[in-house]
């Protein structure tokens, strides 16, 4: 049975479905994660949490804490901004369907939630994506090469991903746009607290592990030979020491 999961990197629920994706991903349950953008309209820049929006945060994650499973945890810190996730949803588009998208989702969510990182920034993203990117095998260059996979203005490089991601946001429109995260699981549409419940239930189906060891999601693919001339002028000479031959793989 398939599993579809819709989500956006700043929803605290959504961050929750995606740990609940990583746990059946790792007991090889067939599941379809992907990223629409829930606030289009918000400063590219993202917009600074008032007190009211980091109580209602802070509120927020303690509901979910009543949803954990045994053993089950949800690290976060409370962000200063929420973050416009145009940039991040391009770079998730980008390698989704390759055997990295698992770890782009992983690092994106806790970039956001765990480091307070501005995901909404090309800038901010480039370095930490570079090696899920790489590991990738984009036919396109300036993902292939350098590890490259948003461009200045958040958009995504190629036309395959500005598709896919205009295909998700039809098709969670068609749906009438509710609650985020969305499962689409047996014929049945759930959203918000009730789609977690039903991943949860999926886990425990499953007998999946719920918090299994998972690697570090930045690790670089590893290489023979040196890296191409293009790639250390784009990243920068201490990446060379991470990606020469025998580097991280």
């Amino acid at each position: 049975m398939s599993i579809v999961v819709y989500a956006d990197f700043t929803c605290p629920e959504c961050y929750l479905a995606a740990r609940r994706a990583d746990a059946l991903a790792a007991a090889e349950i067939d599941l379809d994660f992907r990223a629409v953008q829930h606030r289009p309209h918000l400063p590219v820049t993202g917009r600074r949490l008032s007190a009211t929006d980091q109580d209602t945060l802070t509120e927020r994650f303690h509901r979910l804490q009543d949803l954990l499973l045994p053993r089950e945890r949800l690290p976060w810190s409370l962000p200063s901004m929420t973050a416009n996730t145009e940039a991040p949803v391009s770079a998730y588009a980008e390698v989704y369907g390759s055997a990295a998208a698992g770890d782009m989702r992983r690092l994106l969510f806790e970039l956001y939630w765990r480091e307070g990182a501005d995901i909404g920034s090309p800038n901010v993203l480039r370095n930490p994506l570079a090696g899920p990117v790489l590991r990738a095998d984009s036919a396109a260059d300036p993902l292939r090469q350098i590890g490259y996979a948003v461009s200045v203005n958040r958009a995504p490089i190629t036309t395959g991903a500005f598709l896919r991601i205009r295909a998700w946001r039809a098709q969670w429109a068609e749906l009438g746009s509710p609650e985020l995260p969305v499962l689409l699981v047996g014929g049945a549409t759930l959203s918000g607290l009730d789609a977690l419940r039903r991943l949860g239930k999926e886990i425990a189906y499953a007998g999946a592990d719920i918090d299994p060891a998972l690697p570090d999601p930045r690790r670089y693919p590893r290489v023979v030979g040196s890296p191409s001339a293009a790639w250390v002028s784009q990243i920068g000479g201490r990446w060379r020491n991470v990606y020469r031959p025998g580097g991280i793989a």
